[in-house]
């Protein structure tokens, strides 16, 4: 997704707007892994043909994988099929170290809300990604 900046230099927060060359290499992600590919063999063949990563560096095959059941991830990301969730996880100091931790929040207490105008993956490869994901 493309961030706008104002004209004060601020990243404008809210307003989100497909970009159309991140969302080919997201679509090419989803059917490589689709058609049986790893997630190692998907992050060596971005990092070989130079693709940035979500963060501009090279790319992990965490960041396609992540977590199915904390919705991270580029496969579990549900704003690709455009639903956006809200309250998902809380982050939490532990007491003992000191650390801050997140804990994923009870499914029920998730917000969703339906942002078809950002839907960059069809429902037929994200159920075929979502059912090879189940098998493994």
């Amino acid at each position: 997704m493309l961030r706008h900046i104002d004209q004060q230099g601020e990243i404008v927060r809210g307003e989100r707007q497909i970009n159309e060359d991140e969302a080919k290499v997201i679509r090419s992600v989803f059917r490589s892994y689709a058609e049986g590919r790893s997630g190692r063999y998907i992050t060596d063949l971005l990092n070989h043909n130079g693709v940035s990563g979500p963060r501009g560096n090279i790319w992990h095959h965490t960041t396609i994988l992540g977590n199915q059941k904390r919705g991270s991830g580029v496969l579990n990301n549900a704003l690709y099929v455009g639903k956006l969730v809200w309250n998902r996880q809380r982050w939490m100091t532990n007491p003992y170290t000191g650390c801050r931790v997140s804990r994923l929040n009870d499914p029920a207490s998730w917000v969703i809300t339906d942002v078809p105008e950002l839907r960059i993956v069809q429902q037929r490869l994200w159920k075929a990604v979502k059912t090879r994901q189940a098998s493994a």
